[in-house]
């Protein structure tokens, strides 16, 4: 299975914004408003590609794209993904 197909399955997907820059993203609601999470390589400008490298998740408003919480650097995209089903 893809890492592609594994975020899917866990309700993100592939986007990219117009300077380039790559990422993983879902939305959801932040504290009452509309918001998503991005998960990019450890990088900052492209989406995991395994899931054993680091990876950057952060939370951003939906309208503004801000970071509404600080970015947090995780020791693999596998152990992201399963600190989610906890």
């Amino acid at each position: 299975m893809s890492v592609e197909e594994v975020m899917k399955e866990h309700g993100f997907n592939l986007a990219a914004s117009c300077a380039g820059k790559a990422s993983f993203t879902k939305w959801i609601k932040h504290k009452g408003k509309r918001a998503y999470i991005s998960v990019h390589d450890a990088t900052g400008e492209s989406f995991p590609t395994t899931l054993e490298e680091p990876v950057r998740v952060a939370i951003h408003d939906l309208k503004s794209g801000n970071e509404v919480e600080p970015g947090r650097e995780i020791r693999s995209l596998g152990s992201y993904l399963e600190s989610l089903q906890e």
